[in-house]
Formats: structure tokens, sequence, C-alpha cells
């Protein structure tokens, strides 16, 4: 333990990122500070008192990414990862593609301490479910569980994407995947209208969830 809600996380590298070691461990440390402090200021301290992972592993392409993950989260091999997939954490190994390699598969997610910022969200998807007691049938539509992390991890605050009532409207009754930029709009326009974060979490997984968007957005 670095401190309180912050561990220093085994690491492993492909071979080509070696020189970048300290670097990334000081992103992977970073990354959980954002989760953190995301955690504190919403009364959510008590949930990180155990790490989220117990391992990381960074990868110098796509293609050992991809394969990986397969492995990690026990998919048939012949699976197809999404083009834009770079991270994910499950069974208490936090994976990533290398920073370089996150730059190209998903440019318009490239901000100041962007990389970190990718690592918090999928630390942030793990305290979404501790949050639900571990219920991860409760965490909501998509565009609820990744405005959640995106919100937690800070990522697309220098958006100035504006959505119209109608445009905000689609976003929550989309179920395809869209650009991540919308849901961080979506999202932090109903954070805004909630007086409690956590009010919005507990709502997410239930039938009456759009009904109760409805009367916070009046």
């Amino acid at each position: 333990m670095i401190e309180d809600g912050v561990y220093r996380i085994p690491l492993t590298l492909s071979i080509s990122l070696e020189p970048q070691r300290q670097v990334l461990e000081e992103m992977i440390v970073n990354a959980q500070m954002r989760v953190k402090s995301f955690a504190a200021k919403h009364g959510w301290l008590d949930l990180i008192s155990e790490p989220f992972a117990e391992a990381a592993d960074i990868y110098d392409s796509k293609y050992d990414f991809d394969r990986a993950a397969i492995h990690l989260m026990q998919l048939p091999q012949a699976t197809q990862m999404p083009e834009k997939a770079v991270a994910c954490l499950e069974n208490g190994v936090l994976m990533t593609v290398a920073p370089h390699i996150y730059s190209q598969v998903y440019p318009e997610g490239i901000e100041a301490n962007s990389f970190e910022k990718l690592m918090a969200h999928e630390i942030a998807h793990r305290l979404h479910v501790r949050i639900l007691g571990g219920n991860e049938d409760a965490m909501g539509p998509i565009w609820f569980f990744e405005g959640f992390a995106i919100y937690a991890a800070s990522q697309f605050e220098n958006s100035t994407l504006e959505l119209g009532d109608s445009e905000i409207w689609e976003v929550v009754r989309g179920t395809e995947r869209i650009g991540y930029e919308k849901y961080a709009a979506a999202f932090r326009h109903f954070a805004g209208k909630s007086s409690n974060l956590s009010d919005l979490v507990k709502m997410a997984g239930t039938q009456d969830f759009e009904a109760f968007l409805r009367r916070i957005d009046r």
C-alpha cells in the first residue's frame, strides 16, 4: 500500500516497454489517486479499502492485448474484440495497450493525462460494482455505466460537445454503443441535475430509471 486506497500493483510489460516502466508505474498510481479523489467526494471511500487490481499488464500491440483479454475473460478463442477496446479490469487484472497504441486506436480520447484516465476509467467500473454490492446487473444501461466511469476518471473534461434535449434522450434510450463523448455529455447533464450521485447510481438498474431522470430534468 502506498496510502489508504492506493496500492503498488505489480506490473508486467511487453519487453519493448521496459524503458517506460517507472513512468507507467507512476501512471497506475495516479489512476488510483483519481478514483480515490472521486470516491472521497461522493462518500465512497470505505469502498476502496481493498485494491481493485492485484496485477497490471500492458501490451505493445493491440493483437497481443486482444488475445490476453480473451483469455482473461475466458471468452471463445474465435472472439473478435471491438476495434477500440484498449483496456479492461477483470478477475483482478488491469490490462491495457501501451500509451502509443492507445493514441493510434482511440485518438479522440487523447487529452492531458489521458492514459492514466484510461486506467482510472477501468478502476471506476469496479468501484461502481462495489457501490452496488457486487451486482453488475444493476449498473444500468450502457450510457450510464460508461458515463459513470468517464465522469469518475475526468475524461473529456474539456469537451465542448453540447447535446440538445432530444439528443440527450436519444443517448438515454439507445441500446447500441456510440461515441463516449456523448456518454460523457449525457451523464454530466444528469449529474448536474441530481443533488446526490448515489441516487443516480441506485436508480440506474431499475425499471423506473427513465421516469426518475425525467423528474430531475425539469
